[in-house]
């Protein structure tokens, strides 16, 4: 089973954060299971902690990449199939980070671990 970790997902296993469902977490720390997690999330997170939307208790650049390493996590890129694939989903959602994670988890077959039930309505399996 491989699942796709979304921005908030990350974010709130590091932080320990009780709105995370144990199963959740039992899948991130599980390393019987493939967790990747989009470049376009980090990119989202970079973004945010920039312009002050998001406040973090690690440096992304410093220690994202050996958070990520710790839990085992593998990074997707976008592939150029990724990116021309966004434009023939449906515009059930404006968000370019999550329609980016849905295009993804979609053509891999990918379970989401998303508090956002956005990806319900694209006929993802989602995990909170």
């Amino acid at each position: 089973m491989s699942y796709l970790i979304d921005t908030n997902g990350w974010i709130a296993f590091f932080e320990d954060a009780p709105e995370l469902s144990n199963r959740a977490a039992e899948i991130i720390e599980s390393r019987d299971l493939d967790c990747f997690v989009s470049i376009a999330s980090v990119w989202e997170a970079a973004i945010k902690v920039g312009i002050g939307k998001l406040v973090l208790p690690y440096d992304l650049r410093r220690d994202l990449p050996r958070l990520f390493d710790e839990c085992g996590f593998q990074v997707l890129p976008i592939s150029m199939e990724d990116s021309l694939s966004v434009g023939g989903l449906e515009a059930i959602h404006g968000d370019p980070f999550d329609r980016m994670q849905v295009v993804q988890a979609s053509a891999r077959q990918l379970k989401v671990i998303s508090r956002d039930a956005i990806f319900d309505r694209y006929g993802l399996k989602r995990i909170w």
